[in-house]
C-alpha cells in the first residue's frame, strides 16, 4: 500500500465541500428508519468522506462486556469483519469504552493498548497498521463506535477527528431513531389497536424523527443557526436563545432576551453540561418576590470544540424544584447538534467571504494598477463598484480579532470590505453613519484603537487613505488612549511620530526636554504654554485668554521658556522643531 498520510487537503477551500458533505450524510440518515440501511449508510460515507481503505462500526453488549463489528465497509477479511472484543481492549474496544477518540499509526506495535493475541492475529491478517476512531454516545450512553482503518501509515488530522465525530454524533441519532421505530412497529404489530400505550411510543419516535427532518429542512433552505432555533422554539412551544462559549447572546428566538439569566447560574449550567454531555437545567431569573424561571441548557459542540448553548424557557417547577422531561432533553439535544451543523456552515461561509475580501484588500494595497472592469465585477458581490465613495478605518483590538468581533464590525452600516492586513483590522465603509455607530458599540469598541481615513473618490486611492489611516493609529498608539480618530486630526506630526515608531521616542521631545524637566521639578506649565502660544499663531493676548491668565503672566513665562530653550525658539528655522516636539507631546498627553 501507499502511505497516503498526506493525500487528504484539509485546507481551509476544502472545508466547505467537507461540510456540504457532510450535510448529505446527515441528510440521507435522517431519512432512513432500517436498521441495518442506517449502519451501511454510516461506514460508506465514513469511508468517502475521509477516503480511507475501510471504515466500520461497532455495537456494544454491555451485559457481556464486549463490542462487536456490526457493520463494515472495505474489510476483506471475514475474521476482521466479526472481531468481537472486550470493552476497554486494543483500539476498537478503547474508543468503545466512551474516554475519548483515539488513534495509533502502527496498532501491533503499540505498546500503550492492550493487545489480545487472536485479534492481533487477525489485523495482521487483514494488513492493518492505522486505526482511528470515536465513540457514539446517545443521551449519555455510549453504544459503540465509529472506526476508519489504513493499511499504511497516515496520521489522521485534528480537523479529520472532528469530521468522524460529527458524523457519528447524526449517525448516533439516526441508529437511536431507526431502533426505536423498528422496535415501535414491531411492538405495534404484536400488541392489539387498543393498547394505547403502545401507540403513543410509535407517535412519539414519529414526532422525534419529524423533528429531525424539520430542522434538517432548515439548515437545507438556509444554512444558519436561525432557522434551527426557530423551528426548536416551535416545538418546544418557549423562547430558545444560543449563547457563544462565553454565554454572550448571539441569536435568539422573539420573547428571549439577554437581560433574564443569572450569570452564576447559566455558567454553572455550562459546567455541568460539558462535563455531562448532557442538557441541564438551569435557572434564567428570580423576581423579588422570590418567583424562579427554569430552563435547559444543552451544549453545541464539534467533536471536542465548544460552539455554544441552546437554552430554552418554561421548564415546570413541582416544590421549588426543576422537573427535566425527557422528551425535552431528547428534542433539544438533537436541536443542539442540528445547530453545531449550521454554525459550521455559518463559519465556512464566513471564512469564505474574509478570504475574497482579503484578496480584494491585497490587491488594491499592492499598489499595482487593477483595470476596472476587474475590479467592479468583483465588488459587485458587496454592491459595490470601484467608483463608490468610501473610507477605510484600521482597528487595533487587544483581545485579538475573534468572530463575534468581527461580526459586531460588519454589523455596522456601510461595511464592504473587512480582513486582517499587517496585524490589524482593515474596514472599508460606504456610509459616514458608520463612525457614530462604532462609537456607539460598546461592547465592541471597549478597549480599542481605531483611525478612520475618507472619503475616497474612488477605491482605487486606498493605498494613500490606508497609509494616512495607519499614521493615525501610530499617533493614537503613542498617546496611549483608546478610542476612533479621524486621521485628518492628526496632522503632519503623525506622519512623524508613525515613522518614529521603531525608534526612540524620546527623540520627539529632545527640543523641549529642557522645558519638561523644568515642569516636572517645579510643577510649572511652560510646555503647555509654550504650545499654545504656537497654536494661537504666536499672539499673547489669544495665548492669554486660552489659559485664562493674564498677559503679564504669559510674557513671564515666554521670558522663562527663552532662558531655558534659548533665543529663537520660536522663529523660523527652529520654531518648526520647537513646536514639532510640542505637538508630540501634546499627543503622548490628554491632548488627543
Amino acid at each position: 500500500m501507499t502511505d497516503r498520510s498526506d493525500m487528504t487537503d484539509w485546507t481551509a477551500p476544502n472545508r466547505e465541500a467537507l461540510l456540504r458533505a457532510l450535510l448529505d450524510s446527515a441528510t440521507e440518515l435522517s431519512s432512513l428508519h432500517d436498521v441495518e440501511a442506517v449502519l451501511l449508510s454510516i461506514v460508506r460515507r465514513t469511508r468517502q468522506l475521509l477516503r480511507s481503505d475501510m471504515a466500520y462500526i461497532s455495537l456494544n453488549d454491555h451485559q457481556e462486556g464486549i463490542t462487536y463489528i456490526r457493520q463494515s465497509d472495505g474489510v476483506l477479511t471475514n475474521a476482521y469483519r466479526t472481531i468481537r472484543m472486550p470493552i476497554g481492549t486494543g483500539i476498537l474496544g478503547l474508543v468503545a469504552s466512551g474516554e475519548a477518540a483515539y488513534q495509533t499509526t502502527d496498532y501491533l506495535r503499540d505498546e500503550s493498548v492492550t493487545h489480545i493475541p487472536k485479534i492481533d492475529r487477525t489485523v495482521a491478517q487483514e494488513g492493518v497498521r492505522t486505526i482511528m476512531g470515536v465513540p457514539l454516545v446517545m443521551t449519555g450512553q455510549v453504544i459503540g463506535a465509529l472506526m476508519v482503518a489504513e493499511r499504511s501509515h497516515r496520521v489522521f488530522s485534528p480537523e479529520e477527528v472532528e469530521t468522524v465525530d460529527s458524523l457519528g454524533k447524526h449517525a448516533a441519532v439516526a441508529l437511536d431513531n431507526a431502533e426505536k421505530y423498528a422496535q415501535a412497529l414491531r411492538d405495534a404489530e404484536q400488541l392489539s389497536v387498543k393498547n394505547a400505550r403502545s401507540q403513543q411510543e410509535l407517535l412519539s419516535v414519529t414526532e422525534v424523527a419529524q423533528f429531525d427532518e424539520d430542522l434538517m429542512q432548515a439548515i437545507l433552505e438556509n444554512p444558519s443557526p436561525e432557522g434551527v432555533l426557530e423551528v426548536t422554539a416551535g416545538r418546544l412551544g418557549a423562547a430558545v436563545t444560543l449563547l457563544n462559549e462565553r454565554g454572550e447572546v448571539i441569536a435568539a428566538t422573539p420573547g428571549a432576551s439577554s437581560s433574564v439569566f443569572n450569570d452564576q447560574a447559566v455558567q454553572q449550567a455550562m459546567s455541568a453540561a460539558d462535563d455531562l454531555g448532557t442538557p441541564q437545567p438551569v435557572e434564567l431569573s428570580r423576581t423579588q418576590a422570590g418567583a424562579v424561571e427554569t430552563g435547559l441548557l444543552a451544549p453545541v459542540r464539534s467533536g471536542r470544540s465548544a460552539l455554544g448553548y441552546l437554552v430554552v424557557g418554561g421548564l415546570a417547577q413541582v416544590n421549588g424544584l426543576p422537573q427535566v422531561i425527557p422528551a425535552q432533553q431528547t428534542l433539544l439535544s438533537r436541536a443542539a447538534a442540528h445547530c453545531a451543523l449550521a454554525l459550521l456552515f455559518l463559519q465556512a461561509d464566513e471564512d469564505a467571504q474574509y478570504r475574497t475580501q482579503l484578496d480584494v484588500l491585497d490587491e488594491l494595497l499592492s499598489g499595482e494598477v487593477v483595470p476596472r472592469s476587474r475590479l467592479d465585477r468583483r465588488l459587485r458581490h458587496w454592491g459595490m463598484t470601484s467608483s463608490d465613495r468610501a473610507w477605510v478605518a484600521l482597528i487595533d483590538h487587544p483581545a485579538g480579532h475573534d468572530r463575534d468581533v468581527q461580526r459586531q464590525f460588519r454589523s455596522l452600516p456601510g461595511t464592504s470590505l473587512l480582513a486582517e492586513v499587517e496585524g490589524h483590522l482593515c474596514v472599508m465603509f460606504t456610509e459616514e453613519a458608520w463612525i457614530d455607530q462604532f462609537q456607539a458599540m460598546d461592547s465592541a469598541s471597549a478597549g480599542v484603537r481605531a483611525a478612520f481615513c475618507g472619503p475616497m473618490e474612488s477605491i482605487t486611492q486606498l493605498p494613500g487613505f490606508h497609509r494616512r489611516a495607519l499614521t493615525a493609529l501610530s499617533a493614537l498608539r503613542y498617546s496611549a488612549r483608546t478610542g476612533l480618530v479621524d486621521a485628518a486630526s492628526i496632522g503632519v506630526v503623525g506622519t512623524v511620530v508613525h515613522l518614529m515608531a521603531d525608534s526612540d521616542a524620546a527623540e520627539l521631545t529632545r527640543e523641549i526636554q529642557p522645558l519638561l524637566d523644568y515642569d516636572a521639578e517645579r510643577g510649572t506649565s511652560l510646555t503647555a504654554t509654550a504650545l499654545r502660544y504656537f497654536d494661537t499663531d504666536r499672539r499673547i493676548d489669544r495665548t492669554a485668554e486660552a489659559l485664562f491668565v493674564h498677559r503679564n503672566t504669559v510674557k513671564q513665562r515666554l521670558g522663562s521658556i527663552t532662558r531655558l530653550l534659548g533665543e529663537g525658539w520660536d522663529c523660523a528655522p527652529r520654531a518648526l522643531d520647537v513646536h514639532l516636539s510640542l505637538r508630540a507631546w501634546g499627543l503622548s498627553g490628554d491632548r488627543l
